[in-house]
């Protein structure tokens, strides 16, 4: 439980906030990073376990949120640490991908940026209205592109790549609505 301990000193430093079901569901999304990266990079590894990780990553994406309005722990860590760690995962997978010739360097670093000014702009927001904008529809549609995608170029489904390609097409317009929400409040 040391990997915990260093988690519950974030939840401290962020207001205290209780170790829920739905906070410790983000945790565990959080520590899938260093073993999904660990996994791609180890030689002759099945491509079926790097996937199985990176799904289940998505799959507590979805159970988190749910279960923070269902059980009505929403709470400021959530809030902060549950995009965090979608965005570590996904970045984490498609420069991965990157690193072996499966899909551009060009559009894991156009991810990276976008991703990069939107965490610089939600902290900027916080700090100065304390309020997060939810996720927008557009900003679901990409994720889900981007999960298919990914998953199918882990298990080497080279069509899978226009997924991903798409995904981040249209995450860089959830970006930009996101943007013209967050101005407009």
């Amino acid at each position: 439980m040391a990997v915990c301990g260093g988690y519950m000193r974030w939840l401290s430093l962020l207001g205290g906030a209780k170790l829920t079901l739905a906070n410790l569901l983000t945790i565990l999304r959080l520590a899938a990073v260093p073993l999904f990266l660990y996994l791609f990079s180890l030689e002759g590894m099945d491509s079926r376990w790097i996937a199985l990780v990176f799904v289940i990553t998505g799959i507590t994406d979805v159970l988190d949120g749910h279960v923070a309005r269902s059980r009505n722990e929403v709470s400021r860590f959530g809030t902060l640490a549950d995009p965090l760690a979608d965005k570590l995962i996904m970045l984490a997978a498609v420069f991965s991908l990157a690193s072996r010739g499966t899909v551009p360097t060009w559009l894991a670093a156009l991810l990276a940026a976008k991703e990069i000014a939107l965490i610089v702009g939600a902290g900027v927001l916080l700090v100065s209205k304390s309020k997060v904008t939810p996720a927008s529809n557009l900003g679901k549609m990409a994720t889900v592109l981007l999960y298919v995608g990914v998953t199918g170029s882990i298990l080497g489904i080279s069509a899978s790549t226009y997924l991903i390609i798409l995904g981040v097409g249209v995450s860089l317009a959830a970006g930009l609505d996101y943007l013209y929400q967050a101005l407009g409040k």
